[in-house]
């Protein structure tokens, strides 16, 4: 008996059905692989610490704790104890203590996933000087978040000094086109931008990929962000952020664009501050011509800036003094103790007005 032969068109609706079936299997696949390795990848450190966020990009997950055994850059193992707070809060102080109080602000640096509650930089100080404390982190924030997270908080907390911890890569999370063109420094992520007329526009810098699926789907992130990592180190020189920066420097427009960026968002910082609150910025980082622009604007801004704490962590290093954690560019909770025993005279110094009798300062564990 001869067998019946499907029309060209149902032909083409069966191929597309099982194209689609087999993609739809594929994807469920990956996303479940992608999954595993992740929740495996959480027994041995904290994962996935940050979350979308409609206002502010995304923000610090909340609730979140985390507590096990953790190797540092040479492979030591510590214990790791990391705890946020339904705010996100790594450290929220009681706002109407009679201690004078602190907010610190900062990226990945301040919510120093590598160290344990009471071990952080911002801790160390708290318990050296007496004060009340109170510090919000995310990784990959930019200046303007921050600035967004000194806004919403500011009423409740009403502190009476505030510290931003400012990273190099700042510059380039404050400008769209340098982020999209890095080759390091690109979260992908959909973020608030600042630009020159003082409008705030939201943008993602990624070049491929979605950011609906980026946050929903890890095999997708995964996908997009390998693909697009592949394409940019391939891409001319020319084009590349870190390239451009290491050629022109200061001279380079973007750059140049976003050092203005970065001035305005501090004036904003000062701006939103009571009459005569302190306030002041540390670098994490000394690299040219980073830390040269965020020490320009300070000066240019009459905002206390410490520049020397890069050394004394590089310093230690040399010593043979491991400052590093598992990825070998934060500080594990070591460096943040050396952060805080080099930034606690500066900390002490805007607050000399409202402390003027401090005890011995002790850095004792």
């Amino acid at each position: 008996m001869e067998k019946r032969k499907l029309s060209i068109g149902r032909r083409i609706i069966f191929s597309s059905i099982i194209t689609l079936f087999l993609l739809f299997f594929i994807v469920l696949v990956g996303e479940g692989l992608m999954r595993g390795i992740v929740y495996m990848k959480s027994k041995k450190y904290p994962t996935r610490t940050t979350v979308a966020d409609k206002n502010w990009g995304h923000r610090s997950l909340e609730n979140f704790k985390w507590e096990g055994m953790v190797p540092d850059a040479v492979g030591e193992v510590y214990p790791l104890k990391y705890t946020v707070d339904e705010r996100g809060f790594r450290t929220f102080g009681d706002v109407n203590t009679v201690k004078k109080k602190v907010f610190f602000i900062g990226d990945s640096f301040t919510q120093a996933i590598e160290a344990s509650d009471g071990r952080t930089y911002f801790d160390v100080l708290g318990n050296s000087l007496d004060i009340e404390v109170f510090a919000y982190g995310a990784r990959g924030f930019s200046s303007l978040q921050e600035l967004m997270v000194l806004e919403k908080y500011l009423p409740e907390i009403q502190p009476d000094a505030v510290v931003l911890q400012f990273c190099s890569n700042d510059f380039i999370n404050n400008h769209h086109g340098l982020e999209q063109n890095s080759l390091y420094n690109n979260n992908r992520r959909r973020r608030p931008y600042f630009l020159e007329d003082g409008s705030i526009v939201f943008n993602v810098p990624a070049k491929i990929g979605w950011d609906w699926l980026n946050e929903r789907s890890l095999f997708f992130q995964f996908l997009f962000t390998r693909i697009e990592r592949f394409i940019n180190s391939r891409a001319p020189e020319g084009t590349q952020t870190e390239y451009n920066l290491k050629k022109e420097g200061i001279a380079f427009t973007p750059f140049a664009e976003s050092v203005r960026c970065t001035k305005s968002i501090l004036e904003n910082f000062k701006e939103n501050l009571l009459p005569n609150t302190p306030f002041l910025v540390f670098s994490t980082h000394d690299d040219y011509p980073y830390f040269n622009a965020i020490a320009n604007i300070c000066d240019q801004l009459e905002i206390p800036f410490v520049g020397h704490i890069p050394q004394e962590i590089a310093l230690s290093d040399e010593k043979g003094m491991n400052t590093r954690a598992l990825d070998g560019a934060h500080w594990n909770e070591l460096g943040h103790k050396i952060a805080a025993q080099h930034l606690v005279c500066d900390v002490l110094e805007i607050l000399e007005d409202i402390h003027p009798r401090r005890k011995a300062l002790s850095f004792n564990e």
